[in-house]
């Protein structure tokens, strides 16, 4: 699977898409401390912006210093395979000297001085391998069925012209002859399976738009608006009512310092749990060696955590209450979770909850908004009607009264769905609150088709309420005018984009990327440690 940070439609697997991650609440900015809670959370994603670096095939073979590593983990039979996924008829799949092993040993070359963990290090090299090897295999097959290929001519062209065998900065017929058998025949492969790719995907890139397209979307760019608006969120929630709610609900806010191990099977947890109670690895050991979670290079170690932060990674959650009565020390467990098993150890015995102190009802406040409880949803509702109805007599002075920030957004043109050609509230809301809500597409239109002046209706942004007054409209003709004159090319990368996003969400790929790294990949590292 790829994944984007740009709005689009993608497959997802349950199991590569949670990891156990330490969530930070910012202060509020009314000096409160950080909390921390565990929660389970997708991993980071996989954007497509890296996918225009692909366009750019391997062209030349290269000294692969990693290859010797590469193989010790697939085994020296160069005949072996290792099907991650298929993409119609087609296989997905590494072997020797094909398209994938190719990969492979190009993004070892370029992670091969990067710092950080082995594990990590491993999988990004064979997922971006497999990324790449994904779009080429269905890219060529799109070459197939236009009969592209590359004739004898072209490829002897494209070797002159790669460079490979260039001295003082130019084909040298010595250098060439000099060249090993298997050294040119490297050389020819590569540059003749990535013709047709490149064939398609340069046709794809440069398909023309008509002037009137390019005036249109030049005409969006320029059309802009200004706006100001309040947030109302959760620190606003009056001390009394949040202190009302943690005394029926006490036992959520206990807090205590943890440590972490988690692994796949109960059987790995229970044979670490053994060694750690009978002396043969310490907690911070086994959590080094065996833990599959970010905490691990930590030694486990994941800080301070609310009970209420703990209850999302138990399958049943009343096993949490285990916690309640262990002492500093104690190591509890194992835990079945909602991806994996899991043994904790209390670097602190759990400490009840202080409702006089500030950064503890900041908790609860922050508790609150997080499950949108009607409680804080409904009061800050009230309190965000009762500021509209204020700030139609003056913005700036109502906000001065309720001892609210304004926060000023620039020239802004309509752009739901954050297109490349053209600003957006990302980059004009500096807050960020507005540019959140504005993605709704009846929220968008609002904000650009309500008069100049209007104080719009509260917006709801999670437990918050956003209240926004239109400031003015404004013209932006400089990127009115690079828009127009670049829009081809930008249309042509937009293309690009939109194949490969189309690629990854098609009904044709079958993807097991994770399965089979897991257990081949990392499998054979583990047998090789051995």
């Amino acid at each position: 699977m790829m994944s984007s940070n740009d709005d689009t439609t993608e497959k997802k697997t349950n199991e590569e898409g949670k990891a156990l991650k330490s969530a930070t609440t910012k202060s509020n900015g009314n000096g409160t401390k950080e909390q921390k809670t565990l929660v389970i959370k997708p991993k980071r994603k996989v954007t497509f912006g890296w996918i225009a670096g692909m366009i750019i095939l391997i062209l030349i073979a290269v000294s692969f210093v990693m290859a010797p590593a590469i193989e010790a983990l697939v085994g020296g039979n160069k005949s072996n395979e290792i099907v991650f996924g298929k993409y119609g008829k087609d296989d997905v799949k590494y072997t020797s000297n094909n398209y994938f092993y190719d990969q492979v040993q190009n993004y070892a070359s370029q992670y091969k001085t990067s710092d950080g963990n082995g594990t990590q290090r491993l999988y990004q090299i064979w997922k971006s391998a497999y990324d790449s090897t994904v779009i080429f295999t269905a890219v060529n097959q799109m070459a197939n069925k236009l009969h592209i290929i590359a004739v004898d001519d072209v490829v002897n062209r494209a070797i002159i012209n790669s460079g490979t065998y260039n001295k003082d900065g130019k084909f040298d017929v010595d250098t060439f002859q000099k060249a090993s058998a298997e050294s040119k025949a490297s050389v020819d492969r590569s540059i003749r399976r990535a013709i047709p790719y490149q064939t398609v995907i340069s046709d794809v890139g440069s398909i023309l738009s008509s002037d009137a397209e390019a005036d249109y979307i030049a005409a969006m760019a320029a059309d802009n608006r200004t706006f100001k608006y309040v947030s109302l969120d959760a620190s606003l929630f009056p001390d009394q009512k949040a202190s009302e709610y943690a005394l029926m609900n006490k036992q959520l806010f206990y807090s205590m310092d943890l440590s972490v191990i988690s692994v796949q099977t109960e059987d790995e947890a229970k044979a670490i749990a053994s060694s750690i109670s009978s002396g043969t690895k310490t907690f911070e050991e086994a959590a080094t060696e065996s833990s599959k979670d970010s905490y691990a290079s930590a030694k486990g170690k994941v800080g301070t955590v609310f009970y209420y932060g703990i209850l999302p990674n138990f399958k049943n959650a009343d096993q949490a209450t285990q916690f309640l009565s262990a002492k500093a020390g104690d190591v509890v467990g194992p835990f079945e979770g909602t991806n994996g098993w899991a043994l904790y150890r209390l670097d602190s015995a759990p400490k009840a909850p202080d409702f006089t102190d500030t950064a503890t009802l900041a908790s609860v406040k922050a508790y609150l908004a997080y499950n949108n409880d009607p409680i804080i949803t409904d009061y800050l509702s009230s309190q965000a009607d009762q500021f509209a109805s204020d700030a139609a007599n003056g913005f700036e002075e109502a906000a001065a009264k309720a001892n609210l920030d304004v926060n000023s957004v620039g020239a802004t043109p309509l752009n739901i769905s954050s297109s490349q050609y053209m600003n957006s509230f990302k980059t004009t809301d500096t807050k960020g609150l507005l540019a959140s809500v504005s993605s709704d597409e009846a929220t968008g239109k609002l904000l650009f088709t309500e008069p100049v002046g209007t104080i719009v209706k509260p917006i709801k942004n999670g437990a918050s309420y956003l209240v926004v007054k239109i400031e003015s409209d404004a013209k932006d003709e400089n990127t009115s005018s690079y828009v127009k004159m670049f829009y081809n090319y930008l249309s042509g990368s937009q293309n690009q984009q939109d194949l490969s996003q189309a690629i990854f969400a098609s009904d044709a790929f079958k993807d097991n990327f994770l399965t089979t790294f897991l257990k081949v990949i990392l499998g054979n590292t583990t047998e090789t440690a051995k």
